[in-house]
């Protein structure tokens, strides 16, 4: 062992209570960051969800006016963009569940850790 002088100090850091207290700290810490960052993509597909639905309100009132060629113009317009924005809120609401079993999965396995 004398190529490796700081072998016996590492393995009793490593099997030290203060190493193990000091990541599960570190874990949580963690943790807490990524549900704050997972709960504000929740925020936000809420709020964008709200403007999707109050565009869609607009939508049908505008379909209670008088036919014209410029209403059906602006209509068509108008239900391309919702169609496109419903797309981006189905793939942002499928990130975020993805995000939350991640995470989910990553404090079972620290409680798993602590159990220890």
């Amino acid at each position: 062992m004398a190529n490796f002088l700081r072998l016996d100090e590492l393995a009793v850091a490593a099997n030290s209570r203060g190493l193990f207290d000091g990541m599960l700290v570190y874990f949580d810490r963690e943790n807490a960051k990524d549900l704050d960052f997972v709960n504000g993509l929740h925020n936000l597909w809420a709020k964008l969800l709200e403007r999707t639905n109050e565009r869609q309100l607009f939508i049908t009132e505008m379909k209670g006016l008088r036919p014209s060629v410029k209403r059906y113009k602006i209509l068509e317009c108008l239900h391309e963009v919702q169609k496109q924005d419903l797309i981006k809120l189905l793939e942002l609401r499928k990130v975020i569940l993805g995000k939350y079993r991640q995470l989910s999965r990553k404090i079972a396995l620290i409680e798993t850790i602590r159990s220890l």
